[in-house]
């Protein structure tokens, strides 16, 4: 018989487990902290406090400045507020890893930290798989079902991507520092890529005593879940077996589950590049089947346990949350340890309750975070945290992972996508470091909510389960994480982030009170505070289309207050370049690479230097790019520094590399080109691009139409929707489409020739056509035609490509406007004798496509807001009632005409009984050849009652 006790050590409570005439050395005994939920709770005063605001939004006129535009413009700026914060507009400058490291004040180690990273379990996945098939309506009730099959994969990461993060992180304001400003990982973030509730109980790690382990309330019911206290019987059964004084989740999960292991450990991670995804993969596929019986092993440990027959399926899923808790949701420094502190917890999530996950996770990577960036060798400081969750933020907002398809797992938390031992994309320590301040405002809010209209939603604590934790994640809080005696603090202030919820981003401001711990008390307070809902506050929720930009105000803060190692500041004013477009007018720019750039010629007699190919793309004026093939690619004068280029290997028996030489100071000879003409003098005055381009600048630049659609505005990148071309200006409410997937597709999915729609599976890597080589002449005739049909071509690519690009970055709302400037184009195409029209029919049908899609998308977001739902789920219900009493009635006179009809049946044997009684006498009177007169009387009436008697069956049968 198993025994619970409490005792006391040195003032401090203990929770004594063992076995009735066991030996006193198996005996095992827990430290017990005070519990924050449960019936033995402490009792708080929990008054409204100081960090809610009736109205957590601000409208005013500003001067504002667009990022994407390089451009100002004066109009109304909604911006997010903060009851944390005080306005402060000191541009003192921020301190990060990266300046401490430049700085000599700290170093990274060689070896590679682990940071609290999943590390590959025998039979884990297994056990996971077996336990989502049995419980998955249990982990639904408890809104963690994505979350648990999360963790049903590898999750790996590249080491100088981390670093660079890492470096670029800042401990003093919780956010992440890139040239455009701060960034971070937010409350919704971590719901969105990870499926963790932010809504629910309090997350109270602790040892719980024997008296709430095995007591019960007035009316009998016990305090804990009954699986509870089978968990700490586990855990001192494996504890007394091992030789160590812990338990390690390997002995955990080997104990719990006896059947047969499938999966192997993945391979040694190697850092290399690769081309695309994975072909292969040691990880499960995500296919949940069908729950099997279990072996007779597995059942032998219930038995052993003493588990009852009614409780088993509930205390082997709080065995697994146990260990899932333990080495995924909130691995601590111990990572590959089962804390008996997560019992409780598991146990009460077996039994479909919610706790709020998002904020003690949260929680954990801030301080994680903290820890490395502030401690002089940060490979050695010991931090652990769930760090794969930051692998999913950084897979969201950045092309660090080869993602799967959407549709692969059927599992809201989209960090599934890039999951697998091989799917980590390869960065150089310097190509992590420009990935991470690459990115752009118009990436940022591809996760939040919105409306079809800007509009104010308040909290009345009534909405759905994804605008109540979307609510909370606006408002600034402390974030808590309670585990045994520790107790952390970190502050989340989503307003220094603010463009990531479609709001405008200005001087956050400075915090009023540093808090990194407190008493239990004031943990549970700062908790229920961040989490609190029903405060009848006001929350303006920008419209689907709003882009996030920033004040004047706060590029001026920035320009002063980042730290140098952040890199290029935001620019003030717009780009001096020549490539940069006039007002109202669009640039022609050519894209190819550098393999293409390079030259095939013969080697030169002369050892020369080596200096650079220059070349420089001249634009016709307020008209659409043609090629012209009469007209040779001139190349002006460069500067006195020469620019030099490796031309590619000759394809004939001389293969040696050579360069070619094209300054200002080269001879009359060395200025010609193709067919020995004479080199071009440079574009005139008017021609608006005169800039010298070299090799990595064309790799940058893209086909724009010149005039042809001048009147678009610029917007963000394109992607794909059902097959057809979609722009990502789309909405990212609970019910609209899922803006995951925008954020994760590359930029440039649209290819030259014909219009082939992109894979939703992989983005496109094809490239737009190109011009040809610049190649020494080697030309002994001059093929007209030839090269008229190639300079047809060369433009035809060009416009369809030019076409494919500004459908994809164009509102589906402005399509239609597009028609008129497209025939304009569809007369260009016809003046180079050139069919157009499957061209044309697949623009028209996007167009198309597109209107109805917005059509569709108007009527459902208007139609479909909460209270509309609320009202329909209302008529729903008063109708389903009337249906079920009209069924009951319909079954109540179904049950009556079976009795009737079985009366009848009854009847009916009764009346064919007789008939062939009947029949018999009326045979024997037959077969009398000498009859009575008063026989034949009988004879009569039998025949006639036999007639009767017919007629009454086929009535009943009629009936019947």
């Amino acid at each position: 018989m198993a025994l619970f006790n409490d005792h006391w050590i040195d003032d401090h409570q203990f929770l004594s487990i063992s076995y009735e005439g066991a030996a006193p050395a198996t005996q095992v005994d827990l430290w017990v902290h005070d519990p924050a939920i449960g019936a033995l709770a402490l009792d708080w005063d929990l008054s409204p406090d100081s960090h809610h605001l009736s109205r957590w939004y601000i409208e005013s006129s500003r001067e504002l400045f667009n990022h994407g535009k390089s451009a100002f413009l004066s109009g109304d700026a909604l911006l997010l507020r903060s009851s944390l914060h005080k306005k402060n507009n000191d541009s003192e400058r921020f301190l990060l890893l990266g300046d401490r490291i430049i700085n000599g004040d700290a170093k990274w180690g060689n070896t590679t930290p682990q940071f609290g990273e999943i590390s590959f379990i025998d039979g884990y996945w297994e056990w996971l798989e077996d336990v989502l098939a049995r419980n998955k309506d249990m982990l639904t009730s408890a809104k963690i079902y994505d979350a648990v099959f999360a963790s049903l994969f590898t999750y790996v990461r590249n080491t100088n991507l981390i670093r660079s993060f890492c470096e670029l992180w800042c401990p003093s304001t919780n956010s992440l520092h890139v040239p455009i400003g701060e960034v971070s990982i937010s409350l919704w973030d971590l719901r969105q890529t990870g499926g963790l509730s932010i809504d629910g109980i309090f997350y109270d790690e602790v040892v719980p005593s024997a008296r709430e382990l095995t007591g019960v309330d007035k009316k009998d019911v016990p305090l804990l879940p009954p699986s509870c206290k089978y968990l700490f019987l586990a855990y001192r059964k494996i504890y007394c077996a091992s030789e160590a004084s812990s338990v390690t989740v390997h002995d955990w999960v080997k104990f719990w589950f006896k059947e047969d292991p499938r999966y192997k450990q993945p391979p040694a991670r190697v850092q290399k590049k690769r081309l695309g995804e994975p072909r292969t993969s040691n990880n499960p596929t995500g296919f949940i089947g069908e729950k099997k019986l279990r072996s007779k092993d597995t059942e032998k440990v219930f038995d052993d346990l003493g588990v009852e027959k009614d409780v088993k399926e509930e205390t082997n899923l709080a065995a697994l949350l146990s260990c899932w808790l333990c080495i995924f949701v909130l691995p601590n420094k111990e990572v590959d340890q089962i804390r008996p502190g997560v019992f409780k917890v598991a146990s009460m999530m077996a039994q479909g309750k919610r706790f709020s996950l998002a904020v003690p996770v949260l929680a954990s990577i801030y301080h994680g975070l903290r820890e490395i960036t502030s401690s002089p060798n940060p490979s050695k400081c010991g931090a652990a945290f769930p760090i794969h969750y930051v692998y999913g933020w950084l897979g969201r907002y950045y092309d660090s992972y080869f993602l799967s398809a959407p549709t692969k797992f059927e599992c809201g938390a989209r960090m599934v996508r890039l999951a697998g031992e091989k799917k980590a994309k390869h960065f150089s320590f310097q190509e992590a470091c420009d990935l991470l301040k690459s990115i752009t405002p118009s990436t940022l809010s591809l996760l939040a909510l919105g409306k079809p209209q800007q509009g104010i939603v308040t909290d009345h604590g009534k909405h759905s389960d994804s605008w109540n934790d979307y609510i909370i994640s606006l408002r600034s809080s402390y974030l808590t994480l309670r585990r045994s005696n520790e107790h952390i603090v970190e502050p989340y202030s989503p307003h220094r982030f603010a463009r990531q919820f479609r709001f405008c981003q200005d001087i956050p401001g400075k915090l009023r009170e540093e808090l990194s711990t407190g008493t239990l008390e004031a943990i549970y307070q700062l908790w229920e505070s961040c989490t609190r809902l029903n405060t009848r506050a006001d929350f303006m929720i920008p419209s689907h289309s709003s882009e996030g930009l920033t004040t004047k105000e706060y590029v001026e803060w920035w320009e002063k207050s980042s730290s140098n190692f952040c890199g290029d500041k935001l620019a003030c004013e717009k780009p001096k370049s020549p490539l940069a477009a006039a007002k109202g007018k669009n640039i022609i720019t050519f894209r190819t690479t550098k393999s293409k750039l390079a030259t095939e010629v013969t080697p030169p007699s002369s050892k020369s230097k080596e200096k650079e190919v220059t070349k420089a793309v001249t634009k016709e004026s307020k008209k659409a790019a043609v090629v012209n093939p009469k007209t040779p690619l001139s190349i002006p004068a460069s500067k006195p520094k020469p620019i030099v280029s490796k031309a590619s290997e000759p394809m004939g028996e001389n293969k040696k590399r050579t360069n070619i030489v094209l300054s200002e100071g080269s001879s009359s000879d060395k200025g010609e080109c193709h067919w020995k003409r004479s080199k071009k003098k440079a574009a005139d005055s008017d021609s608006r691009l005169k800039e010298k381009v070299t090799v990595s600048d064309l790799a940058k630049l893209d086909y724009n139409l010149d005039g042809i659609l001048d009147d678009l505005p610029k917007t963000s990148n394109h992607v794909e929707l059902e097959n057809q071309f979609v722009s990502d200006e789309r909405e990212g409410s609970v019910d609209g489409p899922d803006p995951f997937d925008l954020a994760l597709r590359s930029k440039h999915n649209f290819v030259s020739g014909a219009i082939h729609l992109p894979s939703t599976s992989k983005p496109s890597t094809s490239k737009p056509p190109m011009l040809g080589h610049v190649a020494l002449s080697t030309v002994t005739a001059f093929d007209t035609g030839s090269m008229i049909n190639h300079g047809r071509l060369l433009a035809a690519k060009m416009y369809d490509s030019n076409i494919k690009s500004i459908l994809g970055k164009t509102p589906f709302e402005k399509l239609t406007s597009l028609k008129p400037k497209l025939q304009v184009i569809y007369a260009e195409f016809s003046k180079l004798e050139l069919d157009y029209s499957p061209l044309q029919t697949q623009v028209e049908k996007y167009i198309q496509n597109t209107t109805n899609y917005v059509s569709m998308r108007s009527n459902f977001a208007s139609g479909m807001t909460s209270e509309v739902k609320e009202r329909r789920l209302a008529d729903v219900d008063t109708k389903r009632g009337q249906l079920m009493e009209e069924l009951d009635q319909l079954d109540l006179e179904a049950k009556k005409l079976r009795e009737a009809l079985e009366g009848i049946d009854a009847q009916r044997a009764q009346k064919q009984h007789g008939v062939a009684t009947l029949q018999e006498e009326q045979a024997v009177l037959e077969a009398t050849e000498v009859m009575k007169p008063a026989d034949m009387e009988v004879a009569n009436n039998l025949e006639q009652l036999l007639k009767s008697e017919l007629e009454e069956i086929q009535n009943l049968a009629w009936l019947d």
